[in-house]
């Protein structure tokens, strides 16, 4: 008895391990639709063409991101919205973060070298603001260099 029910739990086991095989062949439907710039002509992009647009888009928006921190600086320096602005800084570099990562190596280790530092001081509850002006010149500079290299 002790040996049917071995046998029957193994074979359940198995059959739950193996249900989840198999499915791997395809192209995952919702990652497709996450990205529509794939699916606009798939036939006259490239992946690398793709992904540089993708980058290059992010870069700007970065950069945006932080002009607009360096606007809030030169105004009021809510420390509170330097905070959210440095939440969204982090957002948007996110989202293209890996793409640079695998593509430009060299250029992501340099870009991260303010870009973190300057993300950090901005939720930092006592920010220096004079680190923060000298990180987003230094984070700006090195995504302006990077965007003509991609261009």
């Amino acid at each position: 008895m002790n040996g049917f029910r071995v046998i029957t739990n193994g074979v359940v086991l198995g059959a739950i391990l193996l249900s989840g095989c198999g499915n791997s062949a395809k192209p995952d439907e919702a990652q497709q639709e996450k990205s529509p710039i794939m699916n606009e002509n798939p036939e006259s992009n490239t992946g690398e063409t793709q992904n540089a647009e993708v980058i290059k888009k992010g870069v700007g928006d970065v950069i945006q991101s932080i002009k607009e921190l360096e606007s809030e600086l030169s105004a009021e320096a809510d420390p509170e919205r330097i905070q959210e602005m440095g939440k969204e800084m982090s957002s948007v570099w996110d989202s293209i973060e890996k793409q640079v990562e695998d593509e430009y190596p060299d250029w992501y280790e340099r870009i991260e070298k303010n870009l973190y530092p300057l993300i950090g001081e901005s939720g930092n509850p006592e920010k220096d603001l004079e680190k923060i002006k000298r990180l987003s010149e230094a984070t700006k500079e090195d995504l302006q260099l990077f965007l003509e290299e991609v261009n």
